[in-house]
């Protein structure tokens, strides 16, 4: 919103977006061109987000013009003034209620009845009376207490006193008033550590509470701003029952449980910095989330007073409290200013601003703010022990007494001022006093004094305390976001970032408390020596940091009317205007500012003056201005940038430079404490030799000159908040080592205004001034679809703290100068940014501490009127020590600033010291407690008060209650939402899903609406995972915090999630194994667990007995007595002995019910070859059955087959089991009686084949048959049985239970019979099979690939033919309409020499221990990933969907599923000039090297030349490091290191051609990667697979002619129109010359392809050829953007379907598949897909399928088309029959005698899709639709590259409606040119309104628009305007808003043409809010 006169109206809405492609030789600026010739400001309209929108490119201006300044100003003045309409939003809300508040009286309370608490025994005690004496005589000799208001002190009483102590505790201390006697009193002090009693310790300590409780409630209740309490004895030691340290009563404690109580307070922060712990105020809110403990103090390892553990950082609060417990433990002694000032901006001030207090604050309740758990206290309680002081002998420290008026001064500026502070500790009675009066001179808002001692760098055992405290508390909050992440598994190098690992050690006590204690202080005295030193040390502090009590005015202001006399000769709606000063002064006068102001009388700078910035040419140009007519100057004006003349302006820029030097002189010399120049023009923009951006003379520049210059001023800090950069400035000062300049500005790389790199962080001032320019650039932010209102206070307040205080407190300047533009504020026109005014109040009173109070504000930029003076007006309040309003809450830095912030650091550490603290952090959880994990994700958009919107991101703790409090007195506060917290997703994504705990994704939360009060997340410790038996693993402790806050998410995205969130927990389960031995000590048995010992895989398993069952178990009665009258199975008639079947049904029934009852994930049975193998089996399921009456499972029987009559019985009506039996038969063709199947849960297959000679026989039927049929059936467990006869092979058990394993979760048993003759093979298989069940690698190698045997073909077709009836998997099945053939057997794809030998099973062959080392659980694979490659990103629009945070939140997800850790972590490296030459051309390669050299500008326009790109300077380096990595990949995983890889890589690579970038993608990462594979580690068979929805044409271009790599690419296609719109991605281009067949293309023809599509092209297609072609390594080019929920694809794969397709691949070939990052952008899909990958490779179990898992019809069709393309290449998709036309076709052919009926149903429209892709291309006519049929390719006919010469080019095909709601559709062919086109102007601001109504006639029903001059008007069917309009004008090109069709009136002809896409472009997203497929 911003403000128009006295009336607040709808807010600006942010810059409007242009279209990505600029038209031909137009600007890349973002201007457009108005119809009156004069540029306009393009200002975005926000537009929905939603699934398959595709993101468009945005420019920016390059410049800000006076036009567009104008024209902003006039939309601003000309706005609606209703005094009835209700403002949505008021920003101002805060600064107006502050208005009138001035700073209150501060508080004192003492009393010297506190002196009669002294101990008997040691007169010279620490603790003595005249600790306070001497602070009461210091403050009296200063005056202090003269001007405070004192508070009476009174003893507090016993019902108080109660409410924290116990009544023992207070009995036992009351009788020590009564006892006299000194030997009593020490013999009772020695049962306390460290007390002494006297008889007036009693009424001592009661007063000392009373007078904490009476100051406290008089700071809480407002009667006082602030306040000190003067007391003794302290109190912080003491606890509930316990006398510690010096301390009988805890008065901060007491004081803070009252005022939680009693004023109803919820957020209290309590700063301890006494130099000893006080571990009574922490136990006391160790679990209250309502009260933030802070304590630093000595600790030393804990070997330092009080000795405990609970004082180290590690201690954070438990319950509701984690997290609101800071101890900063100093480890060493001699810790200085700077360590303290090091804590102060790097934890204590960004966590008490994150917990800021809310709305209820204004309204003196100071409730909880609305779901926030950010820390800004409403009140500050201060602990304020002084023992860290200079001298004392207590603490050991260096700390001088002025900076606890600086710590003072700056928690003065959280809660409104309110601030009391309480004695504790302080033992060296005159730094002491010194202490203490600084203290309480700047609660009265003295200036704090400049520090003597020069800030260095923090001590490094302080560093490492800090990051050790980051490391533990920033799970629970999220300011600590400046320290990096790094895995402990990762290989480091030289050249990493530093990081630091924290670890925990603990030297204090470990025995039993003592039964005495020492009474006498042991203090060793100080040598005369040491004395002196400290003596003269303080003397010389107190000399120059001593306190100064100054009454000399304030503030001083200036201001004069006659600098108004400056404005525009041609617009008096200029944004500089006159106005902009007076409605300030206005402002400051009427809330009573200028009053208690000094005012200053303006003077005008002289000619010597502005020449100590400015070129003597430069200032007698400005007098010449002083001649000049309004013409001459309005002509000369356009000379330079941004700036208007007059004839006034020199004397109104001289004045405006003379009213800030003379605001300087008066501050300098002491006059007045602070200035304020209301001034203009403004200056920063000016250089030395000419005007610029609206500045002529640089005023701040000047004044800074002339500090240095005239009064000998030696460091000055220039700090520049506006907007814009201040060039001006910078330049001026670049050399200059006395001034500091530090400039917060809007950057977005290099596009804003002034538009120059100079402005970059990297710019750091040259020569003797290097390191003295501190530039902070804030680049743009968007979030989702619309970019947001830019930076604000948390980002601004983020950069105070981090950079700007530590270094300035570093510089220690002398004057500090601010160049105070407010055009960053709220609702300014020009800015963009959410500052709010309050944050300038704040950002000043931090100031205000620097340079003994010597800040002068000088007015440069700001453009709202009512804003800006807001802004000044507050900074005037900070500067007069009125108390601020609070910030807005959950003030956290979104991602941009974080990262600028950081890049700041990077650069100034090494001119900086203070800035020491930017380490990596380690991910793991080193302590075990709870931590790692990396910082909390934060918005990557969302700033200041905007983010108060949202939910708070926080759980809910459960009402706290008070020790005595009933429950009708429970404080509750309103209720919190939670929301989720992780880094928040661009709003392109349907619904964010964070890793939530699966118990509250699943079901609803189990948090009331009743909690209340804010508290950080909390973390559950992490458990290990029970073995046996078998139980879920807990999720990692990384994404714990982030379940318990998350709610229950709706929506497609939440919904398909949801499995993947569940498999957090689904690890890798025990594995059982039982033997069935004939007789007991079986050779065979033995030889084999011998042979699993021998490779650490017997250990592995969880080994079970065998237990023959009984009959009556496994039998019902009467199938009991028919099968034993048939006497059907052997030896049924005896009870247990012999019986071989019951044997076996026993055995495995223990087996399966282990599985089902979670303690297994599988198992294996092994019997020696006995009959009765199969019906044990049978018998075994029938069995648990009738336990598990839920449970659903397959059996699948390799062999002699279940008896029949078994199945009859058990089997035939159960829905419950699926039974697929295969059995190898001797007659020659396959059987047909038996296939029909005789119920259709028994699916019978028998087969003529000779295992043993190949397997490509029965993994074609496992592939076509079994694997469909099972997915449709959708069991919990697949039981496998084996007869002896088909272990033949050792392939043969391995590769079953890799292709079953994954559709039930690893839920499987496999049942093997063994047979000594054949022991070597079996063996192999048994070992192969249980390494595979164990999720170990093991890959035996395959058999010679042959062709299918013709009677196995038959057996297929036979059994496909006979089940179609029952199974839609075999209906819609693509060779289910093959039909029987006699064609002889078909050759080898395979060239000789790529074909393998055939493997005869040799012992040798198997993998030995050695070998399968590096294979072990966690070590299989490997990792590589890298946070360089998020450098690349889009100038102009942050919402491109191919954004850096890609690959960051896949790696974190990988680590919160704790995948990280159990990966071997490589180190990404750049791909090298020899390697990407192998696919890509020199050409090309230099032009990648030379972007890094091109400017922004440069860069924007020279993307528009190719497809779908943007560049950054930092494109090439990111694309090799992308292609580097999968190198680094591939070289592990071929050198035996690792098994699998997986690569976090981008940008994407897929579509990169030989010789130029397409579609994100700049190198061929994959390409680069298989090419590699092939040449330098000499391999033959490389398989290629890429699942991106859009087609990789940049890989299937370099390999199409290579038949050493196969690609297949399963993608989107939509008949050509979708992305990349190439017929190359058609599945008619199968490869050219050699290559031919090695490309196959699955394309889809249609949106919402899914789970059911995607298996059914693995099942049918990819498996089968994969297998046959038997790669050594598989790469996967793996996009995700056919997940749910991507906005570009449009598709529905789950996260568990890529999982299972990852799985399967692992069995095909040597089994090695590295998985590299494609496409895919819905951040939190690609999370969880890439996560499930990962997973695959590492052998958990995987969450099944659900849903309909029945493609779709024009799946089937795709895949026909597929499979009658490439039969004729791969035996495995050729069963001996020929392609006919889909019976889906036949029925969708239409009559060429009349038009299209309009589709009712989306059948319907995929019918006519296809249609019109037959359509002719002849005509340019509208004409009824003609269809013709489709032509086949010629036999044999040789394809002219991948492309396809022979194809003619397709235009685009227009469906149209003569009017809208037209009965009947046409389609067209429009000419692809026409003359007029030049006639098309671009679209104003970007954007259509579709539903506009004809400006003539006012109808709406059918509209065009002009593309020449954009009037909207009806058609030929309403009243024609628009032809008239045509005719009249000759504006020829005209849109239709009804079908978005153009054509050309005097062409008589619709038009295609790349000139008109914007414009259809945006009529398509206004009309659909969606991207256009394509422009068409």
């Amino acid at each position: 919103m911003y403000c128009v006169g006295q009336y607040w109206m709808a807010e600006d809405k942010p810059e409007r977006k242009t279209s990505g492609r600029n038209p031909p030789g137009g600007s890349v600026a973002a201007a457009v061109a108005d119809t009156d010739g004069k540029t306009k400001e393009t200002v975005p309209r926000e537009s929905g987000g939603g699934i398959g929108k595709n993101r468009r490119l945005a420019s920016i201006r390059s410049r800000i013009s006076i036009e567009e300044l104008k024209n902003v100003y006039k939309r601003q003045v000309t706005l609606s003034q209703d005094d009835s309409a209700e403002p949505i939003f008021d920003p101002m809300a805060k600064a107006q209620e502050s208005l009138m508040v001035v700073r209150g009286k501060t508080g004192v309370v003492y009393c010297h009845q506190m002196t009669n608490h002294l101990c008997f025994w040691d007169p010279q005690h620490m603790e003595k009376p005249e600790r306070l004496l001497c602070i009461l005589d210091r403050c009296q000799e200063l005056g202090l207490l003269q001007e405070c208001e004192r508070l009476e002190c009174r003893a507090a009483k016993e019902e108080e006193v109660l409410n924290l102590h116990s009544p023992a505790h207070f009995g036992l201390l009351q009788t020590t008033s009564s006892i006299t006697d000194q030997e009593k009193l020490e013999d009772l002090s020695s049962r306390f550590d460290s007390v002494y009693f006297h008889p007036g310790t009693f009424e001592s300590a009661l007063l000392a509470a009373g007078g904490t409780l009476d100051l406290v409630d008089a700071v809480a209740s407002g009667r006082l701003q602030n306040g000190f309490a003067i007391v003794r004895p302290p109190g912080h030691h003491a606890m509930e029952s316990e006398f510690c340290g010096y301390s009988f009563i805890n008065n901060v404690a007491l004081a803070t449980r009252q005022a939680l109580n009693t004023h109803g307070l919820s957020r209290i922060l309590i700063v301890d910095w006494d130099v000893h712990h006080g571990q009574g105020t922490q136990q006391a809110f160790y679990s209250d989330p309502r009260v933030l403990y802070f304590s630093i103090h000595r600790y030393e390892h804990g070997s330092f007073w009080p000795n405990l553990r609970e004082s180290n950082y590690d201690y954070i609060g438990q319950g509701n409290g984690k997290g609101f417990n800071f101890n900063v433990p100093l480890n060493s002694i001699g810790m200085a200013n700077q360590d303290f000032l090091a804590i102060l901006h790097q934890v204590l001030l960004p966590v008490a601003y994150e917990f800021s207090p809310e709305l209820v604050i204004v309204s003196a309740g100071f409730d909880a703010a609305i779901g926030c758990h950010e820390f800004g206290p409403e009140l500050v309680i201060v602990s304020g022990g002084f023992d860290s002081a200079v001298g004392d002998s207590k603490g050991e420290m260096e700390v001088s007494p002025g900076l606890y008026a600086h710590l003072t001064s700056h928690l003065m500026t959280l809660a409104q001022g309110k601030v009391a502070v309480v004695l504790e500790g302080g033992y060296y009675l005159p730094s002491l006093a010194e202490s203490a009066a600084m203290t309480l001179s700047a609660l009265l808002g003295h200036p704090c004094p400049s520090l003597m001692d020069p800030i260095i760098q923090p001590s490094k055992s302080l560093q490492e305390t800090l990051l050790s405290l980051v490391y533990v508390q920033r799970p629970y909050w999220k300011c600590f976001q400046y320290q990096g992440s790094f895995s402990l598994e990762e290989v480091r190098g030289d050249s990493d970032p530093k990081t630091f690992t924290p670890s925990l050690s603990f030297m204090g006590l470990t025995s039993c408390r003592p039964l005495r204690f020492p009474t006498r202080d042991n203090v060793e005295p100080r040598t005369p020596e040491a004395l002196q030193r400290i003596n003269d040390k303080f003397q010389c502090l107190r000399q120059k940091e001593g306190v100064r009590v100054r009454f000399e005015p304030r503030l001083c202001l200036v201001y004069d009317e006659g600098m108004e006399l400056h404005h525009s000769l041609t617009e008096g709606e200029h944004p500089e205007r006159p106005e902009r000063i007076r409605r300030v002064w206005e402002m400051l006068s009427r809330v009573g500012v200028v009053e208690r102001c000094r005012v200053l009388q303006s003077r005008r700078a002289q000619h010597e003056e502005v020449e100590l910035v400015h070129t003597k040419e430069h200032v007698e140009f400005m007098y010449k201005l002083e001649s000049m007519d309004e013409e001459e100057l309005q002509i000369l004006q356009e000379s330079y940038k941004s700036v208007y003349l007059h004839p006034k302006t020199n004397d109104c820029a001289l004045l405006s430079a003379g009213c800030l030097l003379q605001v300087v002189e008066e501050v300098w010399q002491g006059r007045a404490r602070a200035g304020v120049g209301l001034i203009r023009p403004p200056g920063h923009h000016a250089e030395p030799d000419q005007p610029h951006g609206f500045c002529f003379y640089n005023n701040v520049a000047v004044a800074a000159r002339h500090a240095i210059h005239n009064l000998g001023c030696q460091r000055v800090l220039i700090v520049d908040w506006d907007v814009h950069h201040g060039n001006g400035i910078q330049h001026a000062f670049e050399e200059e080592p006395r001034v500091l300049y530090v400039s917060l500005h809007r950057y977005d790389h290099g596009l804003f205004f002034p538009s120059s790199e100079d402005a970059n962080f990297d710019r750091v001032g040259r020569g003797p001034g290097e390191g003295f320019t501190i530039n902070i650039p804030w680049n743009k932010v968007h979030r989702g679809e619309r970019m947001m209102s830019g930076m604000g206070d948390a980002e601004y307040m983020a950069a105070f703290t981090q950079v700007i205080m530590p270094v300035a407190y570093q510089f220690n300047p002398q004057l500090v100068l601010v160049a105070a533009g407010f055009d960053a504020a709220r609702g300014d026109p020009l800015g963009g940014c959410r500052t709010s005014p309050e944050c300038y109040g704040h950002m000043t009173s931090l100031l205000a501490g620097l340079a003994e109070g010597r800040v002068v504000l000088a007015l440069e930029g700001g453009y709202n009127l009512t804003t800006i003076s807001y802004c000044m007006t507050l900074c005037a309040k900070a500067l007069l020590g009125d108390p601020m309003p609070p910030l807005e809450a959950q003030l956290v830095p979104n991602k941009s600033a974080v990262h600028t912030i950081n890049e700041v650091i990077s650069v100034h550490s090494k001119y900086w010291s203070a800035l020491c603290f930017q380490v990596e952090l380690p991910l793991q959880d080193v302590l075990q407690q709870g931590c790692g994990g990396g910082p909390q994700g934060v918005d990557s958009g969302v700033s200041g008060s905007e983010a108060s919107l949202s939910p708070s991101p926080i759980s809910i703790p459960s009402p706290v209650k008070s020790r005595d409090s009933s429950p009708s007195t429970t404080t509750t506060t309103s209720p919190y939402v939670s929301a989720p917290s992780s880094p928040a997703k661009p709003i392109f994504m349907e619904c964010e899903v964070k890793t939530n705990d699966v118990q509250e994704c699943l079901s609803d939360s189990k948090e009331t609406a009743s909690s209340v009060g804010a508290r950080p997340r909390t973390q559950q410790p992490k458990k290990t995972p029970n073995r046996t038996p078998h139980k879920p693993r807990q999720a990692s402790n990384r994404s714990v915090d982030r379940q318990r806050s998350t709610p229950k998410k709706h929506g497609k995205v939440a919904a398909a999630m949801q499995a993947a969130i569940a498999s957090q927990s689904l690890v890798k389960g025990p594995t059982g194994v039982v033997c069935v031995e004939r007789d007991k000590g079986g050779s065979l048995a033995e030889t084999i667990v011998n042979q699993c010992q021998a490779l650490d895989l017997w250990q592995a398993c969880n080994v079970l007995s065998s237990q023959p069952a009984m009959k009556a178990e496994v039998f019902p009665e009467k199938i009991l007595q028919h099968l034993c009258s048939a006497n059907v199975v052997n030896g049924l008639r005896g009870e247990r002995t012999g019986d071989a079947s019951l044997q076996i049904a026993g055995s495995v029934a223990k087996l399966l019910q282990e599985i089902l009852d979670g303690k297994f994930q599988n198992g294996m049975a092994l019997t020696e070859a006995m009959d009765g193998l199969h019906s044990g089996v049978a018998l075994a399921v029938h069995s648990v059955l009738s336990i598990h009456s839920k449970a659903r499972m397959v059996v699948v029987d390799f062999g002699n087959c279940v008896e029949p009559e078994i199945l009859d019985h058990l089997f035939s009506h159960e829905p419950r089991v699926l039974v697929l039996s295969v059995r190898q038969c001797q007659y020659a063709s396959g059987s047909t009686s038996r296939n029909k199947g005789r119920y259709s849960n028994v699916l019978s297959v028998d087969i003529n084949c000779n295992i043993a000679e190949s397997s490509h026989d029965y993994l074609t039927l496992v592939h076509q048959l079994l694997l469909p049929v099972i997915y449709e059936f959708g069991p919990q467990m697949v039981v496998m049985t084996a007869a002896c006869e088909w272990n033949i092979y050792p392939a043969f058990l391995p590769n079953m239970a890799g292709l079953f394993l994954p559709v039930t979760s690893d839920r499987l048993v496999m049942a093997v019979e063994i047979d000594q003759q054949r022991s070597i093979v079996v063996n192999e298989g048994i070992v192969g099979a249980l390494s595979t069940l164990l999720g170990r690698p093991y890959h035996p190698k395959m058999s010679q690939s042959e062709s299918l045997r013709p009677e196995v073909c038959q057996t297929i077709l036979e059994v496909m033919k006979a089940q179609q009836g029952n199974w839609k998997s075999l209906r819609y099945h693509a060779l289910a309409s093959l039909v029987t053939s006699s064609t002889g057997k078909q050759e080898s794809l395979l060239p000789s020499h790529l074909q393998q030998q055939t493997i005869k099973p040799q012992e040798d062959a198997l993998l030995k221990p050695k070998e399968l080392e590096c294979f072990k659980e966690g070590q299989s694979v490997c990792l590589v990933y890298s946070e360089a490659m998020k450098e690349h990103l889009n100038y102009a629009d942050s919402t491109h969907p191919e954004c850096p945070d890609r690959i960051s939140c896949i790696f974190e997800q990988l680590c919160n599923f704790g995948i990280v850790e159990r990966c071997q972590r490589l180190k990404a490296r750049e791909a090298t000039l020899q390697e990407l030459e192998r696919v890509h051309s020199s050409r090309h390669i230099k032009f990648m090297s030379g972007l890094q050299a091109l400017k922004p500008s440069e860069l924007h326009h020279l993307e528009n030349s190719f497809d779908s790109i943007y560049l950054h300077r930092r494109t090439n380096r990111c694309a090799l490091l992308a292609a580097g990595s999968i190198l680094t990949a591939v070289d592990c995983v071929m050198s035996g290191s690792c098994q699998h890889g997986v690569a976090v890589v981008r940008p994407p690579g897929h579509h990169a051609e030989r010789n130029n970038p397409c579609g994100f993608c700049f190198y061929n990462s994959v390409g680069v990667a298989a090419q590699h594979a092939v040449t330098s580690h000499h391999l033959q068979r490389v398989l290629v697979l890429d699942w991106d929805v859009h087609h990789g044409n940049g890989t299937q271009h370099m390999f199409e002619s290579d038949p050493r790599v196969l690609y297949i690419s399963i993608h989107r296609y939509d008949n050509g129109r979708f992305f990349p719109g190439s017929a190359d991605a058609n599945y008619n281009r199968v490869g050219l010359k050699k290559g031919k067949g090695f490309n196959i293309n699955i394309p889809w023809n249609k949106g919402g392809m899914g789970d059911a599509e995607y298996l059914a092209a693995f099942l049918e297609v990819v498996l089968p050829v994969a297998t046959e072609f038997n790669p050594q390594l598989v790469l996967i080019s793996a996009g995700f953007d056919a997940a749910v929920g991507d906005p570009l694809g449009g598709c529905n794969v789950t996260p568990e379907c890529y999982g299972h397709m990852t799985k399967f691949l692992t069995c095909v070939g040597d089994g090695r598949v590295i998985v590299a990052l494609e496409g895919g952008y819905n951040l939190t899909s690609i999370s969880y897909c890439m996560t499930l990958c990962a997973k695959a490779l590492l052998g958990d179990p995987l969450p099944c399928l659900s849903g309909n898992l029945t493609p779709c019809q024009s799946a089937v069709d795709s895949l026909i088309n597929v499979v009658g393309a490439h039969c004729k290449f791969w035996s495995s998709l050729n069963l001996k029959g020929k392609m006919v036309e889909s019976p889906r076709k036949q029925a969708s052919s239409i009559s060429t005698q009349r038009p299209i009926s309009s589709p009712t149903s989306s059948q319907a429209v995929d019918e006519l899709a296809a249609s019109l892709s037959q359509v002719s291309m002849a005509e340019a006519t509208p004409r009824k639709i003609q269809t013709e049929e489709k032509k086949e390719e010629a036999p044999g006919g040789e394809l002219e590259g991948a492309c396809g010469g022979g194809h003619e080019d397709s235009a685009t095909t227009l469906i149209l409606s003569d009017c809208l709601g037209a009965q009947e559709l046409y389609a067209v062919v429009p000419v692809s040119w026409c003359p007029h086109l030049e006639e098309v102007q671009p679209v104003p601001d970007g954007t259509l309104n579709t539903s506009s109504a004809c400006e003539e006639c006012y109808d709406t029903s059918e509209n065009w628009c002009c593309l020449t001059c954009y009037k909207v008007l009806c058609g030929r069917f309403v009243s024609e305007h628009m032809l008239m309009h045509g005719v009249c004008e000759e504006h020829h090109m005209v849109l239709s808003f009804s079908d978005l069709s153009i054509w050309c009136y005097a062409c008589d002809s619709y038009v295609h043409n790349p000139v008109l896409f914007e414009a259809k472009r945006a009529a398509h997203l206004d009309k659909f809010g969606l991207e256009p497929p394509e422009c068409s």
